[in-house]
């Protein structure tokens, strides 16, 4: 048995390396949010809620929404909305290219595709100032199903490979105001990181004929120590493999590899059982690192192949805390965690919820 107090543990699938250094890892205290959020250098209208596009009764401060779930009797574009869709005021591509099947093409030694897509903002509550882990009961449900709908309306265009899902919390996650929503970006191409998690999930499962999620998820459940929650149908855990500090992943128990295949009938509606545990696993890190800015995205299988049985959809939520990524990180990809999956866990998991 080594003395050392260092491990290196990394990843099979997405080739991650990360520095579990034992010896120097940081206490809780020095991981939790100190300073309040600073929103200073953003427009101060907007952050106040006086101009703020997202609140009710300033509907016409947007593009017309695209979809939306309100009350019946009111109209579009208009108060009544409990969650909103609409274009993005500066989105990262142009939806109105031609309605051709694109190809990518060789420019030298690179690949280009023109810059076609969809993005959307999902406003995710009429409160101008609020938190998904506080959100009234059902109002998690409805985001989580919004993401479902508007994924299948955007890969109704065939051009759409992938359907990117991200929210960012607090301006040192990228957030541009305070006001809750998330972002729905669909893209021609497959996205850097799913297409590695891909190639390296197939290469598994031809060589040990198993998914590798299922295992790791087998595992957590045999060992215990990194595990947040669990439900009948949901699992949510620190990774054996955690980049950062608090890094949760939620993932289904049984193997689904397309996140908008989730069930919502009612004698197996999975989709508000996953919600729950996604506000759940929201409210304990926000008591545990007090309110981190934090960003979450969706990871599923590409909108052409959606049912695949070596890739399984997941939630990943990475907190922002006081440990930063610096020039070992971003040059080589290895990546220092100051706390070990197995401390964060039991942090976690200490939370009082309610």
């Amino acid at each position: 048995m080594s003395n050392v107090s260092a491990e290196l543990r990394r990843n099979p699938v997405s080739g991650t390396v990360v520095i579990n250094a034992t010896g120097r890892e940081k206490s809780l205290e020095k991981l939790r949010r100190v300073n309040p959020r600073d929103w200073a250098n953003f427009n101060q209208k907007i952050v106040s809620g006086e101009g703020c596009p997202f609140c009710v009764g300033h509907e016409n401060m947007t593009p017309p929404e695209v979809k939306s779930y309100r009350a019946e009797g009111t109209t579009i574009n208009s108060p009544g909305w409990t969650v909103r869709v609409v274009p993005n005021l500066g989105p990262a591509l142009d939806q109105s290219f031609p309605g051709v099947m694109l190809e990518e093409r060789a420019v030298g030694q690179f690949m280009v595709t023109e810059g076609f897509g969809y993005h959307y903002v999902v406003i995710e509550t009429t409160k101008h100032v609020d938190h998904m882990a506080d959100a009234a009961q059902g109002c998690v449900r409805d985001v989580v199903h919004m993401w479902r709908d508007m994924t299948n309306m955007v890969t109704g265009d065939r051009n759409v490979k992938y359907v990117a899902i991200f929210q960012n919390y607090g301006p040192q996650a990228g957030a541009s105001q305070p006001h809750d929503h998330s972002q729905i970006i669909g893209l021609p191409v497959i996205p850097t990181r799913i297409r590695y998690q891909l190639r390296g999930a197939e290469a598994f499962f031809k060589e040990n004929q198993a998914c590798f999620y299922c295992g790791e998820i087998r595992d957590e459940l045999r060992l215990t120590s990194r595990i947040v929650e669990v439900t009948q149908n949901f699992i949510a855990y620190c990774p054996y493999i955690s980049k950062t500090p608090y890094q949760v992943i939620i993932s289904p128990r049984e193997h689904q590899s397309y996140f908008a295949n989730i069930s919502t009938h009612s004698a197996a509606d999975r989709l508000t059982e996953f919600a729950d545990l996604l506000q759940n696993v929201l409210k304990r890190i926000k008591i545990t690192l007090n309110d981190p800015d934090y960003n979450l995205y969706v990871h599923t299988a590409p909108a052409t192949q959606p049912e695949m049985l070596h890739y399984h959809w997941h939630v990943q939520i990475e907190p922002v805390t006081t440990a930063i990524m610096a020039g070992f990180e971003k040059g080589f990809g290895v990546y220092l965690n100051p706390r070990s999956p197995e401390s964060s866990a039991t942090d976690l998991r200490a939370a009082v919820i309610v």
